[in-house]
């Protein structure tokens, strides 16, 4: 395949996996935008889903914020209930941060997507269609964990 001829079907395939993740998020997006998070309590609670269990420091350096700051913002999951403090038994200064339960559920529901959207719009689809695209998703995401195990091998301590 010609570098253009790449370039082409990446740019498509982009722009709409971007329109369906929005259109599929949208509820999830809605939700969150009630519980009236800052953009830095999304970006420490979706960084604490990914990493699990971090050092408020650790925090700090991801969001590149200061310590002083991580700490209010995990204060303020705290008191949502979404974040839950731990001591390090091993130094009772360091504090480690995870998410709770409910957190988890939060964050749970956001990447979920509702059936129903699902429903409507595969039943626009033939069933052919519909088995093409799922097979085809399912060896985009064979591919994408490849690529991470790759990348993960390549990376200092992988």
């Amino acid at each position: 395949m010609k570098d253009n001829q790449k370039e082409d079907l990446i740019r498509r395939f982009l722009a709409a996996a971007d329109y369906l993740l929005r259109q599929l998020h949208i509820v999830g997006l809605s939700e969150w935008q009630q519980m009236d998070l800052t953009i830095s309590q999304v970006k420490t609670v979706l960084t604490l889903e990914d990493k699990g269990r971090m050092r408020m420091g650790n925090i700090a350096a991801a969001l590149g914020i200061a310590v002083s700051a991580a700490t209010t913002v995990i204060d303020r999951l705290v008191e949502r209930g979404l974040v839950g403090r731990l001591s390090d038994p091993n130094d009772r200064r360091v504090v480690i941060c995870e998410l709770t339960d409910h957190g988890r559920e939060v964050v749970n529901k956001f990447w979920r997507v509702e059936p129903e959207r699902i429903w409507t719009t595969f039943d626009l689809m033939t069933a052919d269609q519909f088995g093409e695209l799922v097979t085809l998703l399912e060896g985009l995401c064979q591919a994408e964990h490849a690529a991470q195990q790759s990348v993960g091998a390549t990376q200092p301590g992988g």
